[in-house]
């Protein structure tokens, strides 16, 4: 009897009390004449909602804070702990899979992230379409020719809403009109000629020789013992080649370090079709983070890369010490308000653990260039994450911002508390200059936090050398410098930087190079201009090495100096 008042119960629910989304696709993206086959299946994420996010975030940014004594006394938190907070409720859990049973899937088919957040299970998309009333369909990118299977509507009990922020795939649409690398190549018995130039000078093309000058690194190599490593995330089809890899470090390169690299392998990799984007961030970590395990890691679900990347993530006892990811899409140009509240969610835990996660923040500058596109400006997720480190792009041998470079304010992310101080700054002081006050939400996220070169990098894909420019080129290089950065922690016996946010704002003026020329452009207006201090165009500045160095000692010197205080007292 009480089975069946439960089982009433839940009827009524599902019934009774539903909510329901309806969007259009967004601008590019057409129905294809396919119709997703019958028997074909897809996975669906289910992003529970969890426990304890305010305890979590509390946490978080005292053992993040250089001037709290956690930060020195406190360890980064191990998965186990992460469980222990912010495991879903049970009952969550439990009406998930109510929902899920009573719908005729196979419950022994889904898989839980290993902190319960997410529940990923393959379904038949005819079943899809009943159980979310949805008219799944796949959908066609005219510009990049690329297929994705998405539903217009969807509906899902109201009874679910306290308890899962979304499930995707669902109606959000991935925005590929970002990162646009500019390109020309020339065939490979060029490089050879490459070879006698100033390797080391920044005239015509951007070489790892400059950049290891420029950013103060030199000679600087991580030991083996540190075993501190750096995740180069592939996406879109995007694909790494040995033969590439080795002739970038042998004629572009050219260091003549005798200890040649090995690339590890996380995921599918089809050296045959290797792409401009995996190969330049491979070789650029490679040719900087020298010492480092470097792994390509490739994820190899075009329908939904994200949640497929988090999903492993989540799911790592050991997961890489820096993630630099050279992917995004627009905040605006879809309703992505849940889908970003549910990224945040796995990338708040994966800053707990001490996992320094590093994003491009795009190349469009303030927004499209249509004003149709425009009615205010946008900026792309994940950069505009508060757990994420931000990298915009500078550009010319004096250095000014990259006009195409991503920066401004986010939409939807609130200003966390480690950037107000300056980005008020900035507000302020150059009042009379910024755009109109409807175009940006001065009280969000801002980004980026730091710049570095974005234009004229030479690398290597299948065989052809190649001149590429954008953020996407600047993030793997800031990566390979917080790699480094890691290994003269744990040589000093130092715990690894992890979440570096609040250390970067609090030490801006001792760890970076000021850069305060520049704009970015976009919705037919020159954007941002950059000024002395944090600005929306380059961030904090570029970082120097050395000078990272020297504060990471002055801060442990301060805490050794306190604990002598106090043992003295005593």
């Amino acid at each position: 009897m009480f089975f069946i008042i439960i089982l009433y119960y839940f009827v009524f629910l599902i019934i009774h009390n539903q909510c329901k989304i309806i969007i259009s696709p967004p601008k590019h993206w057409v129905k294809h004449a396919h119709i997703p086959h019958e028997s074909r299946y897809e996975n669906f994420y289910f992003y529970l909602k969890q426990k304890n996010n305010e305890i979590l975030n509390k946490h978080l940014h005292l053992i993040s804070n250089p001037r709290h004594n956690l930060y020195h006394n406190t360890s980064w938190l191990t998965l186990d702990q992460i469980i222990r907070i912010v495991k879903p409720d049970s009952i969550s859990i439990k009406r998930l899979y109510y929902y899920l049973w009573s719908n005729g899937i196979n419950l022994k088919e889904c898989r839980h992230s290993r902190d319960g957040g997410i529940l990923v299970c393959p379904i038949l998309l005819t079943k899809a379409n009943k159980i979310l009333s949805a008219n799944y369909t796949d959908f066609r990118h005219r510009i990049k020719n690329i297929n994705i299977t998405r539903t217009l509507s969807f509906i899902l009990p109201n009874y679910l809403s306290n308890h899962i922020v979304t499930i995707s795939p669902t109606t959000v649409f991935p925005d590929l009109s970002l990162f646009h690398n500019s390109i020309t190549s020339n065939k490979s018995i060029l490089i050879r000629q490459k070879r006698q130039d100033d390797l080391c000078s920044c005239q015509s093309y951007i070489k790892p020789c400059y950049l290891r000058n420029h950013y103060d690194i030199h000679q600087y190599r991580a030991h083996s013992s540190t075993n501190i490593t750096l995740s180069i995330i592939g996406l879109a089809n995007q694909y790494i080649n040995d033969n590439d890899t080795n002739l970038f470090l042998k004629f572009i390169d050219n260091n003549n370090d005798n200890i040649k690299p090995k690339i590890n392998i996380l995921g599918y990799n089809n050296q045959s079709i290797p792409g401009r984007e995996a190969s330049l961030d491979i070789q650029y970590a490679l040719a900087i983070a020298r010492g480092v395990q470097v792994t390509f890691w490739s994820i190899t679900n075009l329908n939904d890369p994200f949640s497929d990347f988090l999903f492993q993530l989540a799911n790592m006892k050991h997961p890489p010490d820096i993630i630099s990811i050279s992917y995004g899409f627009s905040e605006t140009r879809n309703d992505y308000t849940l889908f970003q509240k549910a990224i945040d969610q796995e990338l708040q835990k994966a800053a707990a653990r001490g996992i320094t996660i590093v994003a491009a923040t795009g190349d469009n500058g303030v927004g499209a260039d249509s004003v149709d596109d425009c009615q205010s400006y946008h900026i792309n997720f994940p950069a505009s994450s508060p757990w994420v480190t931000a990298v915009g792009g500078t550009m010319n041998c004096l250095e000014r911002g990259a006009f195409f470079s991503s920066g401004g304010f986010s939409t939807y992310e609130v200003q966390p508390i480690y950037q107000q101080n300056v980005v008020l700054h900035y507000l302020h002081q150059y009042n009379l200059t910024l755009p109109h006050a409807n175009l940006f939400n001065s009280m969000g996220r801002a980004v980026p936090d730091v710049s570095l070169y974005a234009t004229r990098y030479l690398n290597i894909v299948n065989g052809l050398i190649k001149s590429t420019s954008g953020t996407s080129a600047a993030a793997p290089i800031f990566a390979a410098i917080i790699a480094l950065l890691n290994d003269y922690q744990v040589r000093h016996g130092r715990k690894r930087l992890g979440f570096l946010n609040p250390l970067l704002y609090q030490y801006a003026s001792d760890i970076f190079h000021d850069i305060t020329a520049g704009y970015n452009v976009g919705c037919n207006t020159t954007g941002f201009h950059a000024g002395i201090g944090w600005d929306p165009v380059t961030g904090l500045g570029r970082p120097s090495f050395i000078r990272f160095q020297k504060v990471l000692d002055a801060i442990n010197l301060k805490q050794h100096q306190f604990k002598s205080l106090r043992i003295n007292k005593n």
